[in-house]
């Protein structure tokens, strides 16, 4: 994923709702560096690695479903 780029942030679990924010980067100490968009505005943030999972909100794009299988 290149960066900046926005995502949608699930922390600790998919389960809740994703929080809107945007990718800053990538830091090979553990943790995103994204800011976050809150009631209050927009906020930067450090989020760990382990327990955030992020999702771009850009589709990718394909040339269709690969049905071919390497054997």
């Amino acid at each position: 994923m290149e960066t900046p780029t926005d995502v949608l942030v699930y922390i600790d679990q998919i389960a809740g709702e994703p929080k809107q924010a945007r990718l800053l980067a990538s830091s090979p100490h553990g943790f995103y560096e994204v800011i976050l968009q809150t009631a209050g505005g927009s906020r930067r943030a450090l989020l760990p690695i382990a327990k955030t999972f992020v999702v771009a909100t850009e589709l990718e794009a394909t040339g269709g479903l690969v049905t071919e299988v390497e054997r």
